[in-house]
């Protein structure tokens, strides 16, 4: 859709749902007006309904709309039609802007004696923004100027909507004093009725409350137009951003009683166990669990091509979206400043909480004076205030932008947006608003192609690009721990999450990833970074061949780690540094506190133990003892190690094979069967 100008406007909320979901037929419509101060949009909607919008003395003594009007119209083909007259003066704009949520069609009402004003043009600008694409403009009060100047306001007029939604929209004329041209705009309200697209029935509901009230013997009601999904007498439903549940006692659709309503009806729904004193107009009623309130909103921004020189980053602001309005500041995360007519990614950042979804349009107008800037569409709310000049956060933003009608794509957008971090498969509903059944099936979708990945054991899943994003961390964050200390082979899981600051089970994702690209070597639990270029010293190097060939020589009288340390007249640390070096290669094992073994005495002795089971059907304690030649304090550690290792399973005093050792032990002996890693000399 172009907008005023030529600037090219996002698609509306309205047709996103559409695409997103199945919908019912239109039985209901609403309609708005908009136009500048003492226009006559009261006085049309009272003409064309016979009733006064005007609900308060106020408004009558005063002949001005201060808030949201409301009367009811049925067109020739049964379609209801529900009226929401705006107020015109620039001081109730908020009202102005609340009335609009839901509208499905909008009347620009000019009138005839005074032609285009200010007002007007905001209005226009506003309900371009909101992501109108239907309405007529009716000039009003032909009965107080000649024929002439009428022809003028209507040329006029042409060339103000020009560019903008209602360029080649009917402009009609009437008199709601005299009653001529009504039966024109009667017809066109009709035509335009049939030309409304299906709704999102299936949705989530979701209602902006545009009043609240109580009635004696009922209790709290609240009214709006709701946005998706639909909502059925006896349904639980969350008043937000305060997060309280209630019930849907009874429902009101176009002031008739109705069992169930849903998106784009104007509804009233009496609820219960809420105090119609804490609710106010903004707040929002939805289905339970599916929203919630956010002070950090990322959208798209366009800046009006009317305003004033450029805007600048962090301005303070006025947003408006639904029946809200907040205060806060609008971060600029792609450009250093915006031209007139220009637009940007961007990060609401605001004062108190609201809710919003994806595909919401938006309104912002400068805090002080106030004035419209401009506005856009929600892409999604955050957790985090986000750097600007940040290309994958950008790309994110992007690529939900670009998805707001796919499910599935958006989907993985909002997953990635999660960056390094796992999330839940019940938050997703949340994050996507979207009902688990959807969620779920697009999830697994993106799980056949590997574009998202669940972590083993847990209920969490995270991006691809992420995964690979996060093995280059903890590739750097294992180069970290061995720069710290290189005699470790490698290093476990929690060490590494520890040093990245992760939960262990991402971080196992994130090793096990880099592994596969073959970066990374595992034994043992232990993760160790092929591309280390730390190395040990001559002197290190010396020792270590020493000190392995008196571990693998000693066979079952290996000496203990501080006889070696005053036969060598080295200091124990160092002696036990190069131990933990050749454990880590699997050169030696500790098969009890303070007694090594060479791995090649290991594999001797477990030889002997199949050999003899296999001959005896099960081996004594105090027959391995003359069997390895060793005395009890090599003996009984290292049959409980063959236990644990899986080769072999004790009864009483006695060991036989286990069932399936073969394979276990196969395993055992790849791991032994590792090269000594490339450590150079320094």
């Amino acid at each position: 859709m172009h907008g005023w100008h030529g600037i090219i406007l996002p698609p509306t909320t309205s047709s996103i749902r559409s695409t997103m979901s199945q919908a019912t037929h239109v039985a209901h419509a609403v309609l708005g007006t908009a136009g500048h101060i003492d226009h006559g949009k009261s006085s049309l909607v009272k003409a064309l309904t016979g009733t006064d919008p005007d609900r308060f003395k106020e408004e009558q003594d005063r002949g001005m709309t201060i808030d949201i009007g409301f009367a009811e119209y049925k067109t020739p083909e049964g379609v209801d039609v529900g009226l929401i007259d705006v107020p015109g003066h620039e001081r109730f704009i908020r009202n102005m802007v609340a009335g609009a949520s839901g509208m499905d069609m909008v009347m620009l009402v000019i009138a005839a004696d005074d032609s285009v004003m200010p007002q007007t043009r905001e209005h226009l600008e506003i309900m371009t923004l909101l992501g109108l694409q239907r309405g007529c403009v009716v000039v009003t009060k032909i009965d107080m100027v000649d024929p002439e100047m009428v022809e003028l306001v209507e040329e006029e007029v042409q060339e103000f909507v020009a560019g903008t939604f209602l360029e080649g929209a009917p402009v009609l004329r009437c008199s709601s004093i005299t009653g001529e041209g009504l039966p024109e705009v009667r017809s066109v309200i009709h035509e335009m009725v049939l030309q409304i697209p299906p709704r999102d029935w299936d949705g989530v509901f979701r209602m902006p409350i545009q009043r609240a009230f109580t009635i004696k013997g009922h209790g709290t009601v609240v009214t709006g137009v709701p946005l998706s999904g639909r909502i059925v007498v006896g349904e639980h439903l969350e008043l937000l951003p305060q997060g309280l549940e209630c019930r849907v006692r009874g429902l009101h659709v176009h002031h008739k009683v109705a069992e169930e309503g849903g998106a784009g009806l104007r509804t009233a729904v009496n609820i219960s166990d809420i105090s119609w004193r804490d609710v106010h107009r903004g707040d929002v009623v939805a289905a339970p669990r599916y929203f919630s309130s956010t002070r950090l909103v990322e959208a798209r921004f366009t800046l009006l091509p009317s305003w004033k020189g450029p805007l600048r980053d962090n301005m303070p602001v006025r947003f408006h979206v639904g029946c809200t309005e907040a205060l806060g500041r609008l971060v600029l995360l792609d450009a250093k400043r915006l031209e007139p007519g220009a637009d940007a990614l961007v990060q609401i950042r605001l004062d108190e909480p609201v809710v919003v979804a994806p595909g919401d349009h938006y309104l912002l107008r400068q805090a002080s004076p106030e004035r419209t800037l401009g506005g856009g569409l929600v892409l999604g709310e955050t957790r985090y205030r986000f750097k600007r000049f940040r290309d994958w956060i950008t790309e994110n933003m992007k690529g939900k932008e670009e998805h707001l009608g796919d499910r599935e794509a958006y989907l993985e957008y909002v997953i990635r947006s999660e960056g390094l971090h796992p999330v839940s498969r019940d938050r997703l509903p949340l994050l996507v608003k979207d009902t688990p059944a959807r969620v779920g099936d697009g999830l697994q979708a993106l799980l056949s192609v590997g574009r998202v990945v669940e972590l083993k054991g847990s209920k969490s899943v995270i991006h691809a690009d992420m995964v690979a994003r996060g093995s280059d961390e903890a590739q750097k964050a294992l180069l970290a721990l061995h720069e710290a200390d290189h005699y470790p082979f490698g290093f476990k899981v929690q060490a590494v999450a520890s040093q990245m600051k992760h939960p262990p089970g991402v971080v196992g994702a994130f090793l096990a990833a880099a592994r596969t690209s073959k970066c990374v070597e595992e034994q043992r639990a232990m993760f160790r970074l092929k591309a280390f270029k730390g190395g040990l010293s001559k002197e290190d190097r010396r020792l270590l061949g020493v000190i392995e060939e008196a571990f693998e020589s000693g066979g079952f009288a290996t000496p203990s780690l501080k006889v070696l340390s005053g036969e060598l007249e080295k200091p124990l640390k160092r002696v036990e540094n190069i131990m933990t070096l050749l454990q880590g290669w699997n050169r030696v094992v500790e098969i009890d506190q303070g007694v090594w073994l060479h791995r090649e005495t290991i594999r001797e002795a477990r030889d002997k133990v199949v050999t003899w089971c296999h001959e005896h059907g099960a081996l004594l304690s105090s027959e391995a003892k003359d069997l390895f030649g060793a005395t009890r304090k090599y003996v009984i550690p290292l049959l409980e190690y063959f236990d644990t290792a899986g080769l072999t399973k004790r009864s009483d005093s006695s060991r036989s094979l286990q069932d399936g050792y073969a394979g276990v032990w196969a395993a055992e002996e790849e791991d032994s069967r590792l090269e000594e890693p490339d450590v150079p000399v320094s």
